[in-house]
């Protein structure tokens, strides 16, 4: 009988296993799974046996109203954005906060946390750039390589949209920057903005070099709740057959 609660309550366990989150690094030094730089570029990043994917759309706040932006690929630099009223010349391939606030919507075919993120900057018009960055994120249950609907729609319809949202201060020098954010966040969509002007800075602006994130970790699903309580049970079982046979041999004594 011992023997018999022994391996049931292993097995509970063994069936549970560890809840843990995964981490995986998107790096958009690649053009990415699609030719079209209007509809956005796919990447994918695997960890072992787990796979991420991931759809990256440029877009523009016009005062207030959302505009369908290019999204290019400049290779070591990462991903930048050319809004209507650019050429892409003298810098303007940038995410960047001048004739309009350029960003990035990232969609996630799961939830996510993002950790950090690789800004490189660039001169813009001649002017050394500053590179604070707006972070937001939320959930949808549409597809996550759907096409969203937000041309033409009011910024404000956006930003409300979103569940939470962090400033990145950038000091202008190129490279990965390490963000902590709570634990609360965890969504499947993601956006990284360049920031309005501060200070003596005119704008911000960047290229998109890569990102990490971490996934949320794994519960366990109604099966295996099941066999833990089942586990549990021949545990507490086998105590009490122990107490019992105890308090037998005692009163025999």
């Amino acid at each position: 009988m011992r023997k018999q609660i022994t391996l049931a309550f292993a097995a509970a366990l063994l069936v549970a296993g560890p809840a843990h989150a995964t981490s995986f690094l998107v790096s958009t030094t690649n053009p990415g799974d699609t030719s079209s730089s209007q509809n956005g570029r796919i990447y994918s990043s695997t960890n072992g046996s787990e796979k991420l994917n991931v759809k990256i759309t440029g877009w523009t706040n016009f005062n207030g109203l959302i505009d369908n932006s290019a999204i290019g690929s400049y290779g070591t630099a990462g991903l930048g954005i050319i809004n209507r009223n650019e050429t892409g010349a003298y810098g303007t391939h940038q995410a960047d906060s001048s004739g309009g606030t350029d960003f990035f919507i990232l969609q996630f075919d799961q939830a996510v946390k993002l950790t950090s993120a690789v800004f490189n900057s660039y001169a813009f018009n001649g002017v050394a750039p500053d590179n604070n960055a707006l972070l937001a994120w939320g959930s949808t249950s549409a597809a996550w390589n759907s096409t969203l609907p937000l041309d033409n729609l009011a910024y404000g319809s956006l930003a409300s949209a979103f569940t939470g949202s962090a400033l990145s201060a950038g000091t202008g020098a190129s490279g990965s920057r390490t963000f902590g954010l709570g634990d609360q966040a965890f969504a499947n969509v993601w956006m990284i903005s360049a920031a309005a002007p501060d200070g003596g800075k005119l704008y911000d602006a960047f290229k998109l070099g890569g990102f990490s994130v971490s996934t949320v970790a794994a519960v366990p699903e109604p099966a295996t709740w099941a066999m833990m309580l089942i586990g549990f049970a021949f545990a507490g079982a086998g105590l009490r057959y122990r107490r019992r046979q105890t308090l037998v041999g005692t009163v025999s004594a």
